[in-house]
């Protein structure tokens, strides 16, 4: 052992010195002294300061301390040869009471490590930030999450059934007592398409009607139609012409068979374009409307039957209004 300027030297086992000079030696001294009369103090002062003191202390050791530093602070002082008494009064107040301003690192179980925590944990829309002491918090706005709407399985509709129609639909009727082979309800008559042999306005009713040629009332078995002379007269619908003819009464006229005990009368036609026998189909042009015969002017005459019943036609073709 050796003196040099006042200071001792002692060999350290690497071969480097550390230097312990009197400054040093009189604040560790200090501070040795200072924590004796710190614990007597509150030994002193009762049991109930000492848990207070116990409890205080637990908190100290659990504020956001920078140990780590301290360390790599005190490695490089020794290693720096700087003076130990010095570098360990800075850590004391550098770690224990940190100056305000000064980031530290949190503990584990530390307030900042545990709001850290819970920011991480998604518990807290906030970011805090430790300035010393004081606590700064910021708002972060979080990115809105897509909560997935639960899939609902629609049931699917089943496909309504076309309701079927009544083989009969009784209509109103107050007239007069009808032929037997008249009716005035709405049969069925089961056919895949049905065609307006003309559009036009009703001249004449089915039913009880004024004779034009004579002074009594008669009983009309089909409908009159207005159209001028010459206008194509369709097939009501698919079949086979049973007969076609001329008479005084009727004029040129057609009867068409459509099956299922239907059939379709045309009168006073100015023209037949089909021949007894002949297959047709529904909309296909069967004559043209005319005059002749019986008729105060040109019309078509219709008459239906559906298992030999005349049927008011109304009920089947598309009428204008008179």
């Amino acid at each position: 052992m050796k003196r040099v300027e006042g200071r001792r030297t002692y060999e350290r086992g690497h071969g480097k010195q550390m230097i312990l000079g009197a400054r040093e030696k009189r604040r560790l001294f200090q501070l040795g002294a200072c924590l004796l009369i710190f614990f007597i103090v509150f030994a002193a002062r009762g049991a109930d300061r000492l848990a207070r003191f116990r409890s205080e202390l637990e908190g100290l050791l659990k504020t956001d301390a920078n140990f780590s530093v301290a360390v790599d602070r005190l490695g490089w002082a020794l290693q720096t040869e700087r003076p130990l008494g010095e570098t360990l009064v800075n850590l004391f107040s550098e770690v224990l009471l940190p100056k305000e301003g000064t980031p530290l690192v949190s503990r584990r179980d530390g307030p900042a490590f545990l709001a850290a925590s819970q920011d991480l944990n998604g518990d807290s829309g906030y970011s805090t930030l430790l300035l010393g002491e004081k606590q700064q918090t910021e708002q972060i706005p979080r990115p809105s999450e897509a909560v997935p709407e639960p899939e609902t399985s629609t049931p699917t509709p089943e496909p309504q059934q076309p309701e079927e129609e009544p083989e009969v639909v009784i209509m109103p009727y107050d007239g007069p007592e009808l032929p037997e082979e008249a009716s005035m309800d709405k049969y069925n008559l089961h056919l895949e398409e049905i065609v307006s042999p003309v559009v036009a306005a009703m001249t004449s009713n089915f039913g009880w009607r004024q004779d034009p040629f004579g002074e009594d009332q008669s009983f009309h078995h089909g409908l009159d139609m207005g159209v001028p002379t010459g206008t194509s007269v369709l097939a009501f619908g698919a079949g086979e012409v049973e007969y076609i003819g001329e008479s005084d009464i009727y004029g040129q006229y057609l009867q068409i068979d459509h099956g299922n005990g239907v059939k379709s009368f045309y009168a006073h036609c100015s023209k037949l374009c089909v021949r007894q026998g002949q297959e047709v189909e529904a909309g296909e042009k069967v004559a043209e409307s005319g005059e002749t015969g019986n008729a105060t002017g040109p019309h078509l005459h219709l008459e239906l039957k559906k298992d030999g019943i005349f049927l008011n036609p109304a009920y089947y073709v598309a009428l204008l209004p008179s």
